[in-house]
């Protein structure tokens, strides 16, 4: 409109002053129609606005009343339903802790039943291993006893016949050794004498050699070099202060020599007396064969374990004498009796004794 408005201004006869006039009154006439007009537009979009508003805040409303109303009526029942759970729940719980209660209780009762008897069968079976255990240890301990008691009677019985099977021994190699001693003897001494002629033969002669050197030596100092030179009086001079060097370090050597020999005597002869009064001590109340039988078997024993292998020996050695002693003499005639074979073992006071303090030990090491 605006260049339709132009070109109808060109197309006149108006001067430019004209022209602009117009198109300013043009422009403003313009510009209050165009204020007017929105104005009245304004007006209308604000009444279509309210109205549209209005219809909508009471669709929304009657929209959102019904909705609450709908919700409020389902929250009613479902708060009315969650009642009746909740105390048919509370029903249901009660029924279900007196079963469970009972069930636990009946569960409880059968397990410490269980238990009690395992414990029992525990404590009966416990005794029996003790028992069998006990009864294992004594027989095993009798059986060592026994086993002790045989080897050391073995051991004395052994020194006993070793002793004069030694003595048949030295008898015999005495003899042999006799023969062939005298033997070697005899063809040594012919070799040897006749060795000793050839070599005092040899000896003569260097005998006669040495005493010609010597006299050649005295004639041909005493004639080349004279005694009273200064050379001679320092050669006599190292020549002696030599030999007392040589005698004192010998001496020295001789006394070093003489304090070990005594120092190793004293503690041999020390430790021998040490023994023989040990020995003397626990052989005097012994008869001459037990003595014997008893020094045999101590012989390679330390000084210091003397007493303990004395008291180890001393019952075998005592008991072994006597039977021997019973056996050489007459037995007398004595009324037989039946004896009763029932395979065990019979014990003593002491060896029972042992026994009861070995059980002891067990029971202690055990924890029982």
């Amino acid at each position: 409109m605006t260049k339709e408005f132009d070109q109808i201004l060109s197309e006149s006869n108006f001067s430019d002053k004209d022209q602009t006039l117009i198109q300013e009154a043009w422009e403003s006439k313009l510009s209050e129609a165009k204020e007017v007009m929105a104005s009245e537009l304004r007006e209308e979009f604000a009444t279509r606005f309210e109205h549209d508003k209005s219809v909508l805040v009471e669709s929304m409303d009657s929209f959102l009343t019904n909705k609450v109303v709908e919700e409020m009526k389902e929250f009613a029942a479902d708060k009315e339903k969650l009642i009746a759970e909740r105390v048919q729940y509370r029903n249901n719980v009660k029924k279900h802790t007196q079963m469970l209660n009972k069930f636990v209780m009946e569960t409880v009762a059968k397990e410490v039943k269980e238990l009690h008897g395992d414990k029992v069968n525990m404590k009966e079976n416990v005794t029996k291993l003790e028992n069998f255990v006990l009864q294992q240890l004594s027989e095993e301990i009798k059986d060592f006893h026994s086993d002790k008691k045989a080897l050391v009677e073995q051991r004395v019985k052994l020194v006993r016949e070793g002793k004069a099977q030694l003595q048949e021994a030295k008898k015999a190699f005495i003899k042999r050794a006799a023969k062939v001693t005298e033997a070697t003897i005899n063809k040594g001494l012919r070799s040897e004498l006749k060795q000793l002629k050839e070599d005092i033969s040899t000896a003569r002669e260097n005998e006669f050699g040495r005493k010609l050197f010597e006299t050649f030596r005295t004639e041909f100092l005493s004639s080349h070099l004279n005694e009273g030179t200064e050379v001679a009086k320092v050669t006599k001079q190292l020549a002696k202060q030599k030999a007392v060097n040589e005698s004192l370090q010998a001496k020295v050597s001789k006394g070093q020599k003489l304090v070990e020999s005594s120092q190793v005597k004293l503690r041999a002869s020390a430790d021998l007396a040490t023994r023989k009064e040990i020995m003397a001590e626990l052989l005097t109340p012994l008869a001459r064969d037990q003595r014997g039988i008893m020094s045999d078997l101590l012989e390679s024993t330390n000084t210091k374990k003397l007493k303990m292998t004395f008291d180890k020996y001393l019952p075998t050695v005592l008991n072994e004498t006597v039977t021997t002693k019973r056996a050489t003499q007459k037995a007398p005639l004595v009324e037989s009796r039946r004896v009763e074979k029932t395979g065990n073992k019979v014990n003593t006071g002491v060896a029972q004794q042992s026994e009861v303090v070995e059980l002891a030990k067990m029971k202690k090491l055990a924890g029982l």
